[in-house]
């Protein structure tokens, strides 16, 4: 019976689940780079348009020639208000399912206004 238990551990071990974990490999060697002020803001903007460090944005800039464009903040934030507008839109058609149309007219249209406003204001 204890093999049993020690079998049923290493095989819990081996098969686990979920997403891998990344390999992450050390920055280990370094290159000084000198830049005018002019040029590290430039960098240094560039880089939080798209969430991230300007080293990290020179590091991708230097060895990929360019970088694959991330959401930027002002986007991750227009998903999410549309997502939540979503969600209320599905509340709004269970509701008129269950009681009838008429009662949410009003509600749909409000929301659909928002939607066009959040989307005009880009």
């Amino acid at each position: 019976m204890e093999n049993k238990k020690k079998d049923n551990k290493l095989v819990a071990k081996t098969l686990r689940r979920g997403r891998p974990k990344k390999e992450k490999k050390k920055l280990s060697v370094s290159i000084n780079l000198k830049l005018t002020e002019q040029d590290y803001d430039s960098i240094k903007e560039k880089a939080e348009k798209l969430g991230m460090k300007p080293t990290q944005y020179a590091r991708e800039m230097t060895l990929k020639g360019g970088i694959k464009s991330r959401f930027t903040l002002e986007e991750l934030d227009l998903m999410r208000n549309l997502a939540g507008m979503s969600n209320n839109l599905n509340q709004v058609a269970k509701q008129a399912n269950k009681s009838g149309f008429t009662q949410v007219s009003l509600e749909i249209a409000h929301i659909a206004f928002q939607i066009r406003e959040l989307l005009d204001d880009r």
